[in-house]
């Protein structure tokens, strides 16, 4: 296979390896007009509490009064900021875009070594 082809397969991959980890922290507003913070239950968030600590876990309830984390429980009370990971990709789809972008990068390289030579037929 030439190089250029091997350049080309390999960009593929690292576009897709790209896309598919790609999720960013946005902010979520707190305040006393906000009764409980757009969070759900699986997300990742990062809180910077009122003394400036920052505590980041996965939320796995949403209370009246706080998130709640593995070993984690701040009242919202008590956070200055809350940041939450969104934008990614769940592992299947995430799944499904590396597998057609491998089976790309293979169709790619079986149509840049042309066919098969053939040992030339003899008897």
């Amino acid at each position: 296979m030439k190089i250029r082809t091997w350049n080309r397969a390999v960009s593929l991959l690292v576009a897709v390896a790209y896309l598919a980890g790609c999720a960013s922290l946005q902010n979520v507003p707190l305040g006393q007009s906000v009764i409980h913070p757009e969070v759900a239950v699986g997300e990742s968030v990062v809180v910077t509490t009122k003394t400036g600590e920052k505590k980041s876990f996965t939320v796995t309830a949403v209370e009246n009064e706080a998130l709640v984390g593995t070993n984690s429980r701040v009242p919202y009370s008590e956070m200055a900021r809350l940041d939450v990971k969104r934008g990614g990709m769940t592992p299947g789809k995430k799944g499904l875009m590396i597998g057609a972008a491998v089976l790309g990068v293979i169709a790619v390289a079986a149509a840049a070594g042309g066919g098969g030579g053939g040992s030339g037929g003899g008897y």
